[in-house]
């Protein structure tokens, strides 16, 4: 079971604040199902285990025109009610509250250095870290003191930091996870992806650049800070399986790229069969793009039941959920030889559940198609894969894990047809390639 680190939220003079950032987290609901929070006006807070129609009612009312919010699935910090974001905290540069997604390598350096000057910490978040450097900066003005965190952790992050005076959004110099703006009615909301913005009516939305922090004041038009020059990588993950498909990342369409990834994936194995099904829902897109490349009919063999929601970030075992979750369609699939289309294999127990049911339901033979590379690192930045021998493609060969799922053909895309389905994006590849872009070059010290 693979999880990803959550959806950030933010609401910047506009009326209404807590009930447009429960409209905000229900569009990002699919980066975590674990825990929401919202933090709105003089500091309210909303936090709870569970989804955001559970925990933010919508027929509730606080007043505020300004608040910050999160959807959580832990990577760092266990599932437990202090470790709910947003967190808040006061600081030396006033009352502070951070929502943050990604993970943050270095998280275990900062901490010792901290609670080695007298610091207590109160979760066991890595998220928490921001706020402690804001309030150890050398600088007294907030926004200072902001900048000069920001410049201390190379990565990975989007926030957002809620202050009396000021909202402030950042992403890391690699610009590693997804964060947007736009204007909505007086002001500007903020999210984790566009699509989250589009479907509440904002306008003019825009991509926050990597290594920007985007303040957010009274009586003054955002502005923007440049706090680092790193070479951009984006997590090739949220184009795979983390964002939804009516969204963008880096000027490219999430549906774009994994069509994009079906065509190659075909182009490059030539698989022939009967019908070609997807995995819903993130296998839908690659499904069509091989489906098109290839000629061959693609039909609806797996259906899902939505109201499970999605066991890639669920906190329990997927492979009890897989039978609950998804039902073959008999009449589909029998007789034929069906080629199965998912976003990738982590740990191959899921995989392994829908072959079997396939079978089970009178399929011929079924081909395993991945469009994406085989995950054999771990990942540091977001994604819960931290250890390496969890991972099925890190000691198995292709051949292995084609036995271990029990499919008659398993193929996975190159990273060279990654990299062409990404048209061109400087993207973080580390969970296929082991190269890591923290690596690169010494930390930023402090000074």
């Amino acid at each position: 079971m693979l999880r990803e680190a959550c959806g950030i939220a933010g609401v910047w003079n506009v009326e209404r604040a807590y009930n447009i950032l429960h409209d905000i987290l229900l569009g990002l609901q699919h980066r975590g199902q674990e825990s929401a929070g919202v933090v709105v006006g003089n500091f309210e807070t909303v936090k709870g285990m569970g989804l955001v129609e559970e925990v933010i009612k919508s027929e509730r009312y606080i007043p505020g025109d300004r608040g910050i919010g999160h959807v959580r699935y832990s990577t760092v910090g266990s599932s437990a009610q202090r470790n709910i974001q947003p967190i808040i905290a006061q600081t030396r540069k006033g009352m502070m509250g951070v929502a943050h997604n990604g993970t943050l390598p270095d998280a275990d350096y900062w901490k010792n250095w901290l609670m080695e000057m007298g610091h207590i910490f109160l979760t066991e978040t890595d998220s928490e870290l921001f706020l402690h450097l804001i309030s150890s900066s050398p600088f007294d003005k907030a926004q200072d003191a902001v900048v000069w965190t920001l410049q201390q952790i190379r990565c990975a992050y989007s926030l957002i930091l809620y202050h009396k005076d000021f909202i402030a959004i950042a992403r890391d110099g690699f610009g590693i996870r997804p964060l947007f703006w736009g204007k909505f009615e007086s002001g500007f909301v903020i999210a984790s992806e566009d699509a989250a913005l589009r479907v509440i009516g904002a306008e003019e939305i825009r991509e926050v650049p990597p290594g920007t922090v985007v303040f957010f004041e009274k009586d003054r038009e955002p502005y923007p800070v440049t706090f680092s020059n790193l070479s951009k990588r984006v997590c090739s993950f949220e184009y795979i399986y983390f964002a939804r498909p009516d969204s963008t990342f880096d000027g490219l369409s999430i549906h774009k790229a994994r069509f994009n990834m079906g065509v190659k994936l075909f182009e490059e194995t030539k698989i022939e069969g009967d019908i070609v099904i997807p995995v819903l829902d993130s296998g839908i897109s690659g499904a069509l793009g091989f489906s098109y490349a290839s000629g061959i009919p693609i039909d609806l063999g797996l259906m899902r039941n939505r109201y499970l929601g999605r066991s890639f970030i669920m906190p329990s075992k997927r492979s009890e959920t897989v039978r609950r979750k998804l039902l073959p369609i008999p009449e589909v699939v029998s007789g034929k030889r069906v080629i199965v289309i998912d976003d990738s294999i982590v740990r191959g127990t899921t995989m392994n559940v829908i072959v079997r049911m396939l079978r089970e339901s009178g399929a011929k033979e079924v081909y395993v198609a991945i469009h994406s590379p085989p995950v054999r690192f771990s990942c540091f930045y977001g994604i819960d894969t931290a250890r390496r021998s969890e991972l099925a493609a890190s000691s198995q060969s292709v051949e292995d894990l084609r036995k271990a799922v029990g499919a008659d053909r398993l193929v996975y895309l190159s990273i060279d047809g990654l990299r062409e389905a990404l048209e061109g994006r400087n993207a973080c590849f580390a969970c296929f390639e082991g190269r890591y872009p923290h690596e690169e070059g010494s930390r930023i010290s402090l000074r």
